[in-house]
């Protein structure tokens, strides 16, 4: 069985079983705006809406510049597709950077991915697993998969399934079809260890409930209006 992992197609093992690493595209859901009280930033979003990129890439550059976090994102995204501007995947990372270390958790995906394929900088692992565990731990979904895939593969860390099944797990529970075929391989590596495989699985199954509830639940949406901060996907 082949597991679905976090990079551009190449194969890695695991208890006997084949991996397929790769990218996917993440689009930032912001926090719920009041549909009666507009924020300066939703003049970049309904010009995204409206597909007028230029416009948006003066709405969200002149906020990106005085420190607003959700527009440094947007604007690290339209220098990425090449939207309203020129591409330029240099001026993406800086931006993507800044939004990160305001934790502004697709940031967080999108600088750990670049790290962790040498897109544009040096690559690093370990910076990689840094930004992938804040952004896992704000409940992005992407970043929870490549995390564990890292702890399947024991990629610049010791190997560990245990970490690698409960943040696939966490994944799952939002959705992610990878994750559920990956947490289902290491299910199925598990109960064909017999006696001690089935007992770890249901040590997992019971530590998993605590992950759900602290890397899952506060980040589901909220109820009533809300506006994503987003812009056209450049394919990743």
């Amino acid at each position: 069985m082949r597991y679905l992992l976090r990079r551009y197609c190449v194969a890695r093992f695991l208890l006997g079983c084949a991996f397929v690493i790769f990218p996917v595209f993440a689009v930032h859901a912001a926090t719920p705006v009041d549909a009666t009280n507009d924020s300066p930033i939703d003049a970049g979003i309904t010009a995204v809406d409206n597909e007028d990129y230029a416009k948006a890439f003066t709405v969200f550059s002149g906020l990106a510049k005085a420190g607003d976090a959700e527009a440094q994102y947007n604007l690290a995204m339209l220098y990425r597709a090449g939207k309203g501007v020129e591409k330029d995947l240099s001026a993406s990372f800086k931006w993507f950077q800044q939004a990160a270390e305001q934790g502004i958790s697709d940031a967080q995906y999108y600088l750990a991915h670049m790290y962790d394929n040498g897109e544009t900088v040096e690559k690093n692992l370990p910076k990689a697993f840094e930004w992938y565990r804040k952004a896992a731990e704000q409940g992005q979904g992407l970043a929870q998969i490549n995390l564990g895939v890292i702890y399947a593969d024991g990629i610049g860390v010791p190997q560990n399934i245990e970490q690698a099944y409960l943040w696939f797990h966490v994944a799952a529970a939002q959705g992610y079809r990878a994750a559920f075929e990956n947490r289902l391989v290491i299910e199925t590596a598990l109960k064909e260890q017999g006696e001690e495989g089935v007992a770890m699985l249901d040590s997992l199954k019971k530590q998993a409930r605590g992950y759900f509830q602290q890397y899952v639940q506060p980040f589901a949406p909220k109820s009533g209006p809300s506006r994503g901060r987003r812009v056209p996907s450049p394919g990743h």
